[in-house]
């Protein structure tokens, strides 16, 4: 008897701990799915430069990785007096799938998410499931990153490359 009441107060207790579990953050539905690999963006970090044809900047910066997420900011010139933005968000979605979210000025900032292909070191691949985008960003062994978006419409292919390359970063002021 003693052994039933024991075990039926074990029971109650380790249910009690279940049920005063925390919500899954962000409104997640199904726990994230995290590649183990994720931990090993730090190469993404920093912030970098990309020179176009006609002489005009990308800036482009990146953070993390904080537990799977890296998140990173573009700054584009469009001309003498206007600018593009874009959000990157590197991370599981509501459903815990890893991948890309990016918002940008353009599509007035709506998000777009594209499931993560690969991961491998110093290289991680996104692309959306009818295969019509692929976005890829790739270290370039000296602290840049090349970064590619290859659209496929129509049978019809685009391919956008930029070429980011550090950004030397201001002294730290003396105190």
């Amino acid at each position: 008897m003693i052994r039933m009441l024991a075990t039926a107060m074990a029971a109650g207790l380790l249910c009690s701990t279940a049920i005063a579990q925390p919500p899954t953050p962000g409104g997640q539905t199904t726990p994230a799915m995290i590649p183990d690999e994720a931990a090993s963006l730090a190469w993404m970090q920093g912030t970098r430069v990309h020179t176009n044809a006609d002489g005009s900047q990308t800036f482009e910066a990146f953070l993390g990785p904080v537990n799977g997420v890296v998140t990173g900011t573009a700054l584009t010139t469009l001309g003498a007096d206007k600018a593009y933005t874009e959000y990157h968000r590197i991370g599981p979605n509501a459903d815990g799938v890893y991948g890309l979210d990016v918002a940008n000025t353009r599509s007035g900032m709506k998000w777009s998410f594209t499931p993560m292909e690969s991961i491998e070191p110093g290289r991680i691949t996104f692309r959306s499931k009818e295969k019509g985008l692929t976005v890829s960003y790739a270290s370039d062994g000296e602290g840049g990153i090349i970064a590619e978006v290859v659209r496929v419409n129509n049978f019809e292919m685009t391919q956008q490359r930029w070429h980011f390359k550090p950004v030397a970063q201001p002294g730290t002021p003396a105190l």
